[in-house]
């Protein structure tokens, strides 16, 4: 989990602790990514309260339309790349009062978007023929 470093925390500093969920075991070999999933969504949608026991039918057509259901979800929860901060997850600068246009610069090796402000660069100095984000310059 990362911090944000625009000032909101991300789940950063809670301490977690260990327990046990009860839940129905797959019956094969290749629907454990599905089991996680659905398991993960079901903790989400009662979270802060944590279940107890889960049940999910483990029959070949159920797993197959959790399945499509998952991947429709995901699908439709994509966003463009293009749209947000890679550092800050944001849209828009937080507090941008004070700031009357949002500059962008782009990796010019893994073509992700940053605000300028988040990767700590001033505006004119984006100037430069080539930008490496720090991911890329680390490797």
């Amino acid at each position: 989990m990362r911090h944000n470093r625009l000032g909101k925390e991300d789940l950063v500093n809670i301490e977690w602790k260990t327990g046990h969920i009860n839940h129905t075991v797959q019956e094969d070999a290749t629907s454990c990514g599905v089991f996680v999933l659905q398991m993960i969504k079901e903790t989400v949608k009662q979270f802060p309260v944590i279940p107890q026991e889960f049940q999910i039918n483990p029959s070949a057509e159920n797993i197959q339309n959790l399945r499509r259901e998952m991947a429709r979800d995901i699908l439709l929860a994509a966003e463009s790349n293009e749209e947000f901060c890679s550092t800050c997850g944001l849209r828009d600068l937080p507090n941008k009062t004070d700031v009357q246009m949002i500059d962008w610069i782009q990796c010019d090796r893994c073509c992700r978007w940053f605000h300028i402000l988040c990767v700590g660069l001033q505006c004119n100095s984006s100037d430069e023929t080539e930008w490496f984000c720090e991911l890329c310059r680390m490797h």
